[in-house]
């Protein structure tokens, strides 16, 4: 039961299309596709009998070695020890090769040609026909492989066999041996090209050896790179006198620069002091200026001899001087001089030998760049020289492989195959059987399977609902109620007061309880019957559900809202229709005047009136519901179907509770969605699906045949169609077996002479 607002979709738990009931098509259809399967492969009996022929087969065998015989060489193992089965299943395949198949065709004289196969055939489709007669399969246990073939004559059966093993074995040896010659031509080329490899590569090996110096690849032999380390060493030993040396020449710089600033006055004077000349000079000149002044005591200054003597000292003492400046000048010159030839001969020294290391280190950097490249030209010699001594070995090897490998291919071909004849094929003496028995499982299948497919097909198209988990799938939640069939013969609308025990009776009591509980839980008084389609006995569910109610609650209203035919008024025992539901809508009587009183434990009744047919206002439809409402514990709508009137949509929109009503076996799966969907749109409170299984049920032409198998069912001779079984080849044994079967089937399939039930609930619509 559904009590929501309706959502996007009207009914999202439900499927679009109706599930497939295996178990009711197998109760509704199962016996009559046994009777009629039956009943056809009873009419292919005498056929299959006519044509059945007799079989002859012939086998023989083939050995698979595991192991075979080994020759010297140990490249492959002779065995097929463990994948024996796969083997052996793959030659039985081979066997039937097209292409063996039609070289065995052709290798047939004309007569054996013509006794297994139609004359004037080609030979690809002799062999497509042998490729089907013939069965080739390894016997299970042992190394055998069976080939067998079958056929209507014995001739050719053998010659077929036997051909076709000679053949394939042919077709397997000129295998391996082409095999082996592709090998062998692989391979020898193979030898060529590694040979025209090996001298291409010696070569270039004795290239390099002359280009290098060396035959011996390793870097040990690189005396380059001894010499790069050699001249690295002189190298930094050169950079490191040539930074000392320039250092050495700054320092003489600076020296000189600073030592100019110096001033030589005092060895220059020292120099002046010690010259003995000028000391020889300094002493006469004193003795003499002595023995001068001693000359002057008593003269006065203006004393000729005086001024002479003093004049005489004078220049005495002015040569004493100028011999004095003339020492100090040359000692000065001689001090200076040597100190300025002291320093430039430093100098010169310290800068020729900055050059000179400075030269040195340039000569050995060039030298060491020179050695470096030479290095790395050898280096890359010796690693080429390794590759090509790694390739030319493995080149070397191979080739050793290669010819190893011929040698053994060779030896190989002569080897013997794993496949060989163990026994040929013999003509056949008797027949082994027939084709009867195949042809009886062909027509078998054929009759069974035809009516299954036609009857399959026929339920698939029914879109009736036939049980309750239809309508859960239609609408996502099983019927609230389902009503059976009534077994007593009584009218259906009187069958509470009548048959108070019938099984449907129980059900409707069941329903009011439901719905008296409904009315406790949210207050519901209003309930709507309306069917999916007509006929769907709702005029009657809505009367005895409202009767059942009468028993569980004290005032119940029936509303006959649609127009029944025959009439609620006629059913129950009135002459005339009164005045009901049309004329209330129209306004011409209140409700009170137009109920009729149902009396004690019966429900009141509001028919649906006589007024004249036609459109019908519904203004006063809510308020006229309203009123009733508040007088009535219950109130039972009996209302078409949704789909077929706007006043059962109207309705629903007052309604508390909407009964809607499937008739089984006769209501739509479609049409029940769309009822459904209709009442969810106008968001009803709550839809409580119904299955009844009394109303008059929509019968379709297959429903009607199956109600009464064809009459020539019974006019059919069985008792000649078995004489002529009979008197067939093998048909006795058939008979046999077909016989009991067939009789039960045959009583099954008579009609029930006892009819259908008489006690169909009453139409409504």
């Amino acid at each position: 039961m559904i009590k929501e607002n309706a959502p996007k979709e009207a009914l999202p738990f439900g499927k679009p299309n109706k599930p497939i009931d295996i178990v009711g098509f197998i109760k509704r259809y199962g016996l009559f596709a046994l009777v009629i399967g039956a009943f056809l492969f009873t009419l292919t009996v005498p056929l299959v009998l006519l044509i059945s022929k007799p079989n002859y087969e012939v086998h023989s065998l083939m050995r698979i070695d595991p192991v075979i015989p080994s020759v010297i060489t140990k490249s492959e193992d002779p065995s097929i020890m463990n994948y024996y089965s796969d083997y052996s299943n793959t030659q039985a395949k081979r066997i039937l090769g097209f292409d063996v198949l039609k070289a065995t065709v052709e290798k047939l004289t004309p007569d054996q040609r013509n006794a297994i196969f139609p004359p004037n055939l080609p030979s690809a489709t002799c062999a497509e026909i042998a490729g089907i007669i013939i069965k080739v399969n390894p016997v299970p246990g042992t190394h055998l492989i069976d080939i067998g073939v079958s056929g209507p004559k014995k001739k050719g059966l053998a010659p077929l066999i036997n051909t076709l093993m000679r053949v394939y074995l042919d077709k397997v040896r000129r295998g391996n041996e082409m095999q082996d010659n592709e090998r062998l031509v692989y391979l020898k080329n193979e030898q060529q090209a590694l040979t025209n490899d090996i001298a291409g590569i010696e070569e270039k090996l004795n290239l390099l050896t002359k280009d290098i110096s060396t035959a011996d690849f390793g870097e040990d032999n690189n005396r380059a790179s001894k010499r790069a380390d050699e001249l690295q060493q002189a190298a930094v030993n050169a950079f490191t006198e040539r930074v000392s040396s320039e250092n050495q020449l700054k320092e003489t710089e600076t020296n000189s620069q600073q030592l100019k600033k110096l001033s030589l006055d005092p060895m220059v004077e020292e120099r002046v002091m010690g010259d003995q000349s000028l000391h020889s000079t300094s002493s006469w000149t004193y003795q003499q200026q002595q023995q001068l002044r001693s000359t002057t005591d008593g003269l006065t200054q203006n004393n000729p001899d005086r001024i002479y003597v003093e004049q005489r000292m004078k220049a005495m003492r002015d040569y004493e001087k100028k011999l004095q400046n003339e020492v100090r000048n040359s000692a000065k010159m001689i001090v200076y001089g040597k100190r300025d030839y002291e320093q430039k001969r430093e100098l010169i020294l310290s800068k020729n030998k900055a050059e000179k290391a400075k030269s040195t280190e340039e000569e050995l950097l060039d030298e060491l760049d020179k050695t470096r490249q030479e290095s790395v030209r050898i280096s890359l010699g010796l690693h080429l020289g390794e590759a090509l001594k790694s390739s030319l070995k493995h080149k070397r090897d191979l080739l050793e492989q290669i010819d190893t490998r011929i040698h053994e291919l060779e030896l190989e071909g002569k080897a013997p195959l794993h496949v060989a004849i163990e026994s040929l094929a013999r003509e056949p003496e008797s027949p082994a059987g027939s084709n009867t028995k195949k042809l009886m499982l062909v027509f078998f299948a054929l009759s069974f399977s035809s009516v299954g497919v036609l009857f399959a097909a026929v339920d698939f198209l029914d879109n009736r609902i036939r049980r309750k988990e239809d309508i859960k799938a239609a609408l996502g939640y099983p019927p609230a109620k389902e009503i059976a069939e009534s077994a007593e013969e009584k009218p259906f609308h009187k069958l509470l007061e009548l048959a108070p025990t019938d099984p449907a009776a129980q059900a409707i009591r069941s329903l009011a309880v439901k719905l008296v509980h409904e009315n406790r839980q949210s207050g519901s008084k209003i309930i709507l019957f309306s069917g999916v389609e007509r006929q769907s006995g709702v005029t009657s569910l809505a009367g005895n559900c409202a009767q059942a109610l009468s028993s569980l609650a004290p005032k119940v209203l029936l509303i006959e809202a649609a127009a029944n035919a025959p009439t609620l008024a006629e059913l129950d025992g009135l002459g005339n229709e009164p005045a009901g539901v049309r004329e209330l809508l129209a306004g011409a009587k209140s409700p009170e005047e137009l109920i009729v009183s149902g009396g004690e434990g019966s429900p009141d009744t509001l028919y649906n009136g006589n007024a004249v047919a036609g459109f019908t206002p519904q203004q006063r439809l809510p308020g006229i519901l309203a009123g009733l409402r508040e007088q009535y514990d219950f109130i039972c709508i009996d209302a078409p179907p949704v789909l077929e009137s706007n006043l059962t949509e109207n309705l629903a929109l007052h309604a508390d509770i909407v009964t809607l009503v499937a008739l089984g076996e006769s209501t739509m799966y479609r049409d029940l969605r769309a009822a459904a969907e209709v009442f969810v749109r106008l968001e009803v409170p709550a839809i409580m699906p119904i299955l009844n299984w009394g109303g008059q049920a929509k019968s379709s032409k297959i429903d009607k045949l199956l109600e009464k198998p064809p009459e020539f069912l019974d006019k059919i001779g069985i008792e000649k169609l078995e004489a002529i079984i009979l008197n067939l080849p093998s048909g006795r044994r058939l008979f046999d077996l077909i016989d009991s079967a067939f009789s039960l089937v045959k009583k099954a399939a008579r009609p029930n002479k006892s009819g259908p039930s008489g006690n169909r609930q009453r139409s409504n619509q």
